[in-house]
């Protein structure tokens, strides 16, 4: 960049000099207005003056000087012919400098053309490529003018299409120049053809009324046709530009995450443990919505690898960085200025999904904590009870087995059997603690054995499992405790004697367990185990119920989610 010197007056001394040069250039076109009528020669050269009015708004800015200088040297070119055409234009300058113009029209065109092509200059990047674009298209517009009305019409015409194209030339460089970012050049096409295709609809309109009136014999038909074609063309724009909207936001994306695309992102957060469906769906969406090819969302506040190509926006929620927005411009060159700003407005929202997500993930690491813990102490209660309790029992009840067998008597008698029940009662414990039925066996084997201990003195129970797929580990365990749970408390506290057990697995991705007995029913209480079932069922994402059933007794009815389930 060159240092530019200001004025006492605060001017630059660039835009005095280009202030000068627009004088100068003005000149013929000044002397001319003192004539009764502007001459030719002069109006041949009012165009060139624009020039320099953006030479001045250039280097005021400082934008580009080289171009600003270059701009201000095209507007001394009117300055130029007429010092070339007086000196041998005797009494008729404005004849010489009109006929000077007429001949080197075309040349003077293509010379300022390619003067400025070379001021602008080029450079790789896709800014400067549709800079140099537009140029070149409005350089063929010019040259195909000034040919035309150089070839068809007369002077004064051609002067007034060289002036009207170098005011546009000089407004055309000057946007080029400032302007930090350009749209696609297909873009400028989509607009033309929506207003052509309105235009084209109110036209047609038009016409077909003015002839259906016509031959109707309607008086006015032409105004009754000007109304219906404005009328049309105003009914026909919403379409067009829905039609412009709908090609843009192809390309773009939408640029918004709707409320409902929140909802949808995060509606399985209560029961999915495994975040990535979440930000795969999460990612769909803001790849339609910012119109990149590829999408990614990566959690946690550590830089994650980034391929070629890709860029890199990370995501912020208080501060805090809670994950990165990974994506992958369909242009090599990267997305375009609208992108990125549709991009950096989703970021919020992002954000704040991928925050959700991040304690979803927290809730179920500390779930699986807690779980673990559970374990832990599942275990210590059960070699308590297997090697502490166990043996104690066992060891009383062989003492009053020979005690009775040496001398009987009533208590011996009614004792030996409930230590049998206690014993039995403990194995049940101990089997639902841990099921080692489950090691060596799949769910309906295991339940089948766990049936088979409450069959018998009178009682039925009744098994029915419809389960195609093998469960996850921690549904199946829990499976089996509310079987086992249910069968304890009907023989135990209903005083059932006919039990039916239904497990089966819904088209909703969870399994259902039914306990029916044909006990004496009543209020139920939930005690340590319903509770701890019930836990575990809002754990794995279900629910427990347990109430009086309608043919009498009670009905244990439990729902379990697959998904997500280790």
């Amino acid at each position: 960049m060159s240092t530019v010197v200001a004025s006492p007056r605060g001017a630059s001394t660039s835009v005095v000099v280009a202030a000068v040069a627009t004088g100068v250039g003005a000149l013929p076109l000044l002397i001319g207005f003192s004539a009764s009528s502007v001459p030719t020669g002069a109006l041949y050269g009012a165009g060139w003056p624009a020039f320099g009015v953006a030479a001045a708004l250039l280097l005021d800015r400082g934008t580009e000087p080289r171009v600003g200088r270059t701009l201000a040297v095209l507007a001394l070119v009117p300055a130029v012919i007429a010092a070339i055409a007086v000196p041998t234009a005797g009494n008729l300058v404005w004849t010489r400098v009109e006929d000077l113009w007429r001949n080197a029209d075309i040349v003077v065109v293509l010379l300022t053309l390619v003067v400025l092509a070379w001021a602008m200059g080029y450079a790789p990047g896709r800014t400067p490529r549709r800079r140099l674009f537009w140029l070149l298209v409005w350089s063929a517009v010019m040259i195909g003018a000034v040919v035309v009305a150089d070839s068809t019409f007369e002077s004064r015409a051609e002067a007034v299409v060289l002036t009207l194209g170098m005011w546009s030339l000089a407004g055309l460089v000057a946007r080029l120049t400032v302007a930090t970012e350009l749209r696609p050049v297909d873009e400028p096409l989509v607009d033309v053809g929506a207003v052509a295709l309105t235009l084209a609809i109110g036209a047609a309109v038009g016409v077909l009324v003015r002839v259906a009136g016509t031959r109707a014999g309607i008086p006015a038909p032409d105004v009754t046709a000007a109304f219906a074609a404005v009328t049309s063309t105003a009914l026909a724009w919403p379409a067009a530009a829905w039609w412009r909207r709908s090609l843009l936001a192809r390309r773009y994306g939408t640029g918004t995450l709707t409320p409902a695309d929140v909802a949808s992102i995060t509606a399985d957060l209560h029961r999915l443990t495994d975040p990535r469906e979440l930000l795969a769906k999460a990612a769909e969406m803001v790849a339609a919505s910012s119109g990149n090819s590829e999408v990614t969302l990566v959690l946690g506040d550590d830089s994650p690898d980034i391929p070629p190509g890709w860029i890199e926006h990370r995501l912020l929620v208080g501060g805090d960085w809670v994950g990165t927005l990974l994506l992958k411009p369909d242009d090599p060159e990267g997305p375009e200025p609208r992108q990125v700003r549709m991009v950096e407005q989703l970021l919020p929202t992002v954000a704040l999904v991928c925050r959700a997500v991040g304690l979803a993930v927290e809730a179920e690491h500390a779930r699986q904590d807690v779980a673990r813990e559970r374990d832990a102490e599942r275990t210590r209660i059960l070699g308590d009870l297997h090697d502490g309790l166990g043996p104690v029992l066992a060891g009383m009840s062989m003492r009053v087995q020979a005690e009775l067998r040496r001398s009987p008597t009533p208590l011996l008698e009614s004792l030996a059997p409930e230590l049998a029940e206690a014993r039995g009662d403990l194995r049940r414990i101990v089997s639902g603690l841990t099921p080692s039925a489950l090691h060596d066996a799949d769910l309906t084997r295991a339940l089948e054995r766990l049936i088979a201990t409450f069959n018998g003195d009178g009682r039925h129970v009744g098994l029915e499992v419809a389960v195609e797929h093998p469960l996850p580990g921690e549904v199946t365990i829990a499976v089996y405790r509310c079987v086992a749970e249910g069968i304890t408390n009907a023989v135990r506290h209903g005083r059932a004697s006919r039990v039916t057990v239904r497990v089966a697995a819904t088209a909703t991705g969870q399994v259902a367990v039914d306990v029916r007995d044909n006990g004496t029913g009543g209020p139920i209480a939930s005690g340590v185990g319903l509770t701890s079932l019930r836990q575990r069922a809002e754990q794995l994402g279900g629910s427990l119920a347990v109430g009086p059933y309608d043919g009498g007794g009670v009905l244990l009815h439990v729902e379990l989610s697959t998904v997500g389930a280790a």
